[in-house]
């Protein structure tokens, strides 16, 4: 089961960098991504998807950035993932992955064990 889900986890780092790729803002500002898994308060399974961009951004740009591109992301990932179409189509509303946008080497970024495994996998 773990072998699957590593697979899938793959697949799905794959996916999202197809899909930074499809979007010309992210082609050009994303530095790299990370999945964060987590459990919330009543223990159900969530996902952030995190993106490093390559300069500094203020709160208040990243909160712009975040208002424009969160939506579009998930709809790009459903375009190129039916499976994640229909597992976001499954959950209730406010369960679809979180989107979270972080200034060069800022939030779960700046955590030298998290950038090695980032750079490894997802470095753009």
């Amino acid at each position: 089961m773990e072998q699957a889900d590593n697979l899938q986890r793959f697949d799905l780092l794959a996916d999202i960098q197809k899909t930074i790729f499809r979007i010309p803002f992210l082609k050009e500002a994303v530095n790299s991504f990370l999945l964060q898994p987590y459990e919330d308060y009543f223990i159900s399974k969530k996902l952030k998807i995190c993106f490093e961009l390559k300069e500094r951004w203020s709160f208040i740009e990243l909160g712009l950035i975040h208002s424009e591109l969160a939506k579009q992301i998930l709809n790009e990932l459903e375009f190129i993932n039916n499976g994640i179409k229909e597992s976001i189509k499954l959950v209730s509303f406010g369960s679809e992955p979180a989107i979270e946008f972080f200034s060069r080497n800022d939030g779960p970024f700046k955590d030298p064990d998290n950038g090695i495994w980032n750079r490894f996998i997802s470095k753009i």
